[in-house]
């Protein structure tokens, strides 16, 4: 959708907003019902929202507090993953690392992992991770604070934030839109009444708009706003020296295909999931009804009060009354589809079995095998979502230098066109330490750097350098002591 600069330059500086801006308004407000239904199944299905169609005596016992019957596999293929996702820290190409000491100097990589921790971004990340997975899609928006001199890191709600892609460059972003009802009081809004706000984010400006909720029919109706502290209309996002800074949302992507889409896992497992439920209420209907044999008279006329208890005998005075026994129905009539759809699933969703159903997991190479379709996921979601971390820590450095205090900019001198920002991992791989020292010598015999080896292992290399540091400061200290106690200092 070719709308950068559509037809803006006819809205600055006048107070009439001519209707071809109104309608590409109207476009860019239009979050697309079809994409926000999508998500909010696919979270359905994830909560375990969608239950068990029951029989009214199950429904009794089994939906007794209102919450759903379900055998929910959604949630644990989106979290099996999910749990394999961690950023530990990043690294800039600002990097530099003293071969005596080990000590890393890298000022761009450290601010952000400053700012990563002051936004708890730690327990942030995973919910971006999980939504991401969970509908396809997930946004971040990354603005300034003023206050707290530092950038933050805003997750947004899904169905309120949509982006468009450029036709000539599909993995470009145009302009992202945020649309969103809201009662805040300001200069146009003194009674606090509900409005619709709508923000546009370009690459050079962002445009703030909006209208009244009700009587405009979705169309039309909209006006330039401005919060306090808004100094002009748009509000230019430039650095110092003109150069826009980049569209402020983020978009991430599971398993994009180049449409600028991403694909939600939970949608190919929601056959699955349907096909389970009507198991699971068959099962349910099974042991009620036909898991103890049943015991039946014929040929007696009238109430007949039987009742098996031990010891008693049934008598007949008919001689054509008859007794006999239905035979329980076996379990494993239901339970044997169960098992081999759930197989079926792990090996659709690339999830091991032993995460789906528990039990004891295989160990060796086994255990590598049966999870290197599920290690195979996560590494290609960290390079997807390595991007958009990479490219959000781009932006908060492009910010710091541009509103940031001396200290920051001079922190990041050099920080130009060339910086470069890389995300740093866990290892998705279920290995033991053991294991992992083992892999890490081997890397390091290769020229991997220690720094880097570190992350791997969950270390921060620059603390782990000033600590290594302090330690041999105190060893030399105490050394001295004892050399001088001994009489070798005299």
């Amino acid at each position: 959708m070719a709308v950068l600069g559509r037809l803006m330059a006819a809205v600055r500086g006048t107070d009439y907003v001519p209707g071809d801006v109104l309608k590409t308004l109207d476009e860019l407000a239009d979050m697309d019902d079809a994409r926000c239904g999508a998500y909010t199944l696919y979270e359905e299905f994830y909560n375990g929202d969608r239950g068990a169609a029951l029989r009214d005596r199950a429904r009794e016992y089994l939906v007794r507090y209102g919450v759903p019957f379900c055998e929910n596999f959604c949630e644990p293929v989106v979290d099996a993953l999910a749990e394999r996702l961690e950023v530990v820290g990043f690294q800039s190409s600002l990097a530099e690392t003293d071969e005596t000491t080990g000590m890393v100097t890298d000022p761009a990589g450290s601010l952000a992992e400053a700012w990563w921790q002051a936004a708890r971004m730690d327990g942030l990340q995973t919910v971006v991770h999980t939504q991401a997975l969970i509908k396809g899609d997930d946004f971040l928006i990354v603005e300034w604070d003023s206050v707290a001199g530092r950038p933050v890191f805003t997750r947004q709600r899904t169905s309120q934030v949509r982006v468009f892609y450029s036709d000539d460059e599909p993995d470009l972003i145009e302009v992202a839109s945020k649309r969103w009802n809201t009662r805040t009081v300001g200069p146009l809004n003194p009674r606090g009444r509900t409005i619709q706000r709508l923000n546009l984010y370009y690459p050079e400006r962002v445009e703030k708009w909006y209208r009244p909720h009700t009587g405009t029919d979705g169309r039309g109706g909209w006006d330039r706003w401005q919060d306090p502290g808004d100094t002009g209309w748009p509000i230019p996002w430039v650095d110092g020296e003109g150069r826009p800074l980049g569209v402020a949302v983020v978009h991430f992507r599971n398993k994009p295909l180049g449409d600028g889409k991403g694909r939600s896992r939970v949608r190919p497992v929601i056959p699955f999931q349907e096909q389970l439920n009507k198991y699971a209420a068959d099962l349910n209907d099974l042991i009620d009804n036909h898991a103890l044999p049943q015991d039946y008279v014929t040929g007696v006329t009238g109430d007949a009060d039987l009742k098996r208890i031990p010891g008693d005998i049934w008598k007949f005075t008919s001689a054509e009354a008859g007794v006999g026994r239905l035979d329980a129905s076996p379990a494993s009539v239901i339970l044997e589809p169960i098992e081999a759809l759930l197989s079926r699933l792990a090996r659709r969703s690339r999830v091991p079995m032993h995460l789906l159903t528990g039990g004891t997991p295989p160990s060796g190479e086994a255990l590598k095998t049966a999870e290197s379709g599920l290690v195979a996921q996560a590494k290609a979601c960290q390079v997807e979502f390595g991007n958009s971390w990479e490219q959000a820590v781009l932006l908060a450095v492009r910010l710091a230098a541009t509103y940031g205090n001396d200290e920051t900019m001079a922190a990041l001198a050099g920080a130009d066109d060339e910086l470069r920002i890389k995300a740093q991992w866990t290892n998705p791989e279920t290995r033991s330490d053991s294991d992992d020292l083992g892999v890490a010598e081997a890397k390091h015999r290769l020229g991997v750097s220690r720094a880097t080896l570190l992350r791997e292992l969950g270390y921060d290399p620059e603390k782990e350098a000033e600590r290594r540091s302090g330690e041999q400061a105190d060893a030399a200290e105490a050394l001295g002591r004892a050399l001088g106690d001994s009489g070798f200092g005299d």
